[in-house]
């Protein structure tokens, strides 16, 4: 009888497990959401906006992403004699959020992936906050 005893209750044990490690896969097996900015947004085209600036009246930007993974940024110093730049080089997108421009001395600026708008993030990848966060928005003119 004893042995008849520990069969019944070896057989539930296993039964609890089998059904304990059921329900672990099925939670763990869920899939992760693979919606980002860049499978759902066209971001490619022509972005301005004017950027704050400590010793000027401000940066007037231009930003064109084209489809080739390159990329042409106009910067004018607004109020300032021959002040105006052109850099070129190219871009990838990180973390399928994140648009980095790399010019060709490897100096790197970040994106964050908006719906027809681009948002300058400081050297963190992290967004501007504050009273000025909101000037730091190129919006998309084509």
């Amino acid at each position: 009888m004893k042995k008849l005893n520990i069969l019944f209750l070896g057989i539930i044990a296993v039964t609890l497990i089998g059904c304990t490690n059921t329900k672990q896969r099925t939670t763990d097996s869920t899939a992760p959401d693979m919606h980002t900015s860049e499978m759902v947004l066209d971001y490619h085209g022509v972005y301005e906006g004017t950027l704050p600036c400590a010793d000027c009246e401000g940066i007037k930007t231009q930003l064109t992403i084209n489809d080739d993974n390159t990329y042409v940024l106009k910067s004018e110093y607004l109020g300032e004699e021959d002040a105006k730049f052109e850099d070129k080089g190219a871009y990838f997108i990180q973390d399928g959020e994140i648009l980095v421009t790399q010019d060709e001395d490897g100096h790197q600026l970040y994106y964050k992936l908006q719906e027809n708008s681009l948002a300058l993030l400081d050297d963190n990848k992290k967004l501007i906050e504050g009273d000025m966060a909101s000037l730091y928005i190129l919006t998309k003119v084509r």
